[in-house]
């Protein structure tokens, strides 16, 4: 049975996530894929996936959307706490979600995609029992 906040938020599965143990925080790390995900379907988009995969010694977690995308001024600010595009967003959720990231040694990059929408990645390390 999938956790709570995955019943709680539609999202398609994209591939098939890697069976090496990460050591993270778990409720940290369910607080940065709920911000990543509710952002997605803020954006508009219609689908949003949810993809991990193993690349070296690290585990890349993609959000992505199909939504408007960042124009450069906002990818530029769109980490920064309290920024926000939105009238009633705090500016915190993807702010939150770096600062877990660099907690577990890691980091986060957003990307626009490819005919439209957004990519965000966590890329955290220490894959396996490092």
């Amino acid at each position: 049975m999938p956790p709570a906040w995955a019943r709680k938020i539609d999202f398609t599965p994209a591939g098939v996530a890697p069976l090496e143990a990460v050591r993270f925080d778990p409720a940290q790390m369910e607080q940065a894929l709920l911000n990543l995900l509710k952002n997605a379907h803020e954006s508009g988009s219609a689908s949003v996936t949810l993809g991990a995969q193993r690349v070296a010694h690290l585990l890349r977690i993609e959000v992505s959307d199909r939504g408007s995308g960042m124009n450069d001024a906002v990818l530029t600010n769109a980490l920064v706490p309290f920024y926000s595009t939105k009238r009633t967003g705090t500016g915190l959720g993807l702010a939150l979600a770096r600062e877990i990231a660099e907690a577990h040694g890691g980091r986060i990059t957003l990307n626009n995609r490819d005919g439209g929408g957004l990519c965000v990645t966590l890329i955290l390390p220490q894959l396996g029992d490092g």
